[in-house]
């Protein structure tokens, strides 16, 4: 609960909201609260005696007060949606700022099915409880406390059921939402796995269709589906339990009441001024005692909703807490020009914390101008040394000099704004020709577009588009052929 108590802050960034919310809930509380008395003062007092002037009295009373349960109710529905929307657009901001902050080596301890499911799902749940916040725990308390002054002080001599029916309706939710909450945690974890197992399904359909095992594909997605659908069932029951124990107690409540007033009425007790049995109050006290009960019964709603919020605002903030690994030095030297004078100084280098050495002990130089190829099976760790040298990762051993400076001395900005790698896999972003080349680069002329475009030999195939570098781009480069996606990347680093 500690993390969800974190994340509330979210929604205090925008006090207008939350006044107008706390302010339009109490007003509807309190026209609810108030439709009781009238109707009692119209079954026992209007009806009986043949006032119409005071049964039309209390019948305003009853539509204004209606009127304004449905206005205020609809301004607070307004605002609660207004200030969960944008604490959670505020949330995803920042969730999505620290994701992309993370080294790489940040990014392989999560896993990347991990970090879509808490900016999706995880986030979503969070919307959810805010909006829910400002609808229900704002009015839960109200109800459950004012519900039950009302209905003490209209009848208290029937008051006697709530001695054994908000215990046992508390006890009730309690017992269940500590019997679910542990499952909450396992369904989110499912679902990271269903999105890794779907992931590297889409990523991989040309190698699933080249192999033809579309058959045996389904299988994996089989397996991880009916673990969620196992856990979720599961969960879903326990909380299921709640409806028909509830639904019990409340309708005991109410029967325990008629008993009450049942034996109040043979003994001469709760009559009206004309000595009949007062139906009026009976009516207004079971109102009472539904208001208190569903007061009660929102306030178990918000301890499971509480209960789901809080795995995913752990989940969240085990993101926004990750310390990044890989960071500036104190005073890193940021007004450095690289001139290609590369030295690899014994370096050593392994995945994970104490993964075995893909590189060990590695030492070599390289002049400026100089152009090498490092030859070596697949699996030596070629592409790992290449991304020592921008810091993509950090050395394990040893150190990398640049201009007879350690790497860690540089301001990474200041490094890799000045050097440019072309993956095997050319990473192709949705959008155009334009904002894929430009990406290395931020104030590109078109003339540096056509340089670096005709250097990558792209122009070519660009020059035929009659929108040019304004030509849209697929996500991932589906309407680009491997060889397009390779040019548009050299021409990246080129920029």
């Amino acid at each position: 609960m500690k993390d969800l108590g974190r994340i509330i802050k979210y929604v205090f960034k925008y006090p207008k909201y939350v006044v107008i919310s706390i302010v339009a809930m109490s007003a509807v509380v309190i026209a609810e609260l108030f439709i009781p008395t009238f109707m009692q003062y119209i079954i026992d007092d209007a009806i009986p005696s043949a006032d119409l002037n005071l049964l039309f009295e209390f019948s305003m009373y009853m539509v204004l007060a209606a009127l304004l349960l449905i206005g205020f109710g609809l301004i607070n529905n307004y605002a609660s949606v207004k200030v969960s929307m944008y604490a959670t657009a505020d949330l995803r901001e920042d969730l999505f700022t620290k994701i992309q902050s993370l080294s790489f080596r940040n990014i392989d301890k999560f896993k990347t099915s991990r970090l879509i499911t808490t900016s999706t799902n995880d986030v979503t749940r969070i919307q959810s409880f805010f909006q829910m916040s400002f609808r229900i725990v704002i009015r839960s308390p109200f109800m459950l406390i004012f519900g039950l002054i009302f209905a003490i002080q209209n009848a208290p001599e029937l008051s006697a059921v709530f001695y054994w029916s908000i215990p046992l309706l508390l006890l009730t939710v309690i017992v269940i939402v500590i019997i679910a909450f542990p499952y909450f945690k396992k369904v989110q974890r499912n679902v990271d796995e269903i999105n890794k197992v779907t992931l590297e399904t889409a990523n991989a359909h040309r190698a699933i269709k080249s192999f033809v095992t579309q058959e045996s594909a389904p299988a994996k997605i089989e397996t991880v589906n009916e673990n969620y659908r196992r856990i979720n069932s599961i969960a879903n029951k326990v909380m299921g339990l709640a409806e028909p124990i509830i639904n019990l107690i409340f309708n005991a409540t109410y029967a325990g009441a008629i008993v009450l007033a049942i034996t109040y009425y043979k003994n001469g007790e709760l009559l009206n001024e004309f000595g009949n049995p007062s139906t009026g109050q009976l009516l207004a006290f079971t109102n009472y005692m539904m208001i208190t009960l569903s007061g009660l019964l929102m306030f178990a709603m918000v301890l499971v909703f509480m209960s789901r919020a809080s795995v995913s605002a752990k989940r969240i903030y085990e993101v926004l807490d990750e310390k990044i690994d890989l960071v500036n030095a104190p005073n890193a030297i940021s007004d450095m020009s690289l001139k290609g004078d590369i030295e690899f100084n014994h370096v050593s280098f392994g995945y994970g914390e104490n993964g075995n050495n893909v590189l060990t002990d590695i030492s070599f130089k390289v002049k400026p101008g100089q152009t090498i190829g490092i030859i070596g099976s697949t699996g030596s760790g070629k592409s790992s040394l290449i991304n020592l040298i921008p810091r993509i990762y950090d050395v394990t051993d040893g150190s990398i000099l640049l201009n007879g400076v350690n790497v860690k001395e540089i301001n990474l900005d200041t490094l890799r704004s000045q050097i440019s790698v072309v993956t095997q896999k050319a990473t192709i972003f949705s959008g155009s020709v334009g904002t894929n080349i430009g990406q290395g680069k931020g104030a590109s002329t078109i003339d540096d577009f056509d340089a670096a475009s005709k250097r990558a030999v792209a122009d070519e195939f660009i020059s035929q588009y009659d929108d040019y570098y304004n030509h849209k781009i697929e996500q991932g480069g589906q309407n680009l052929s491997g060889g397009q996606k390779q040019r548009i990347s050299l021409a990246r680093a080129f920029i």
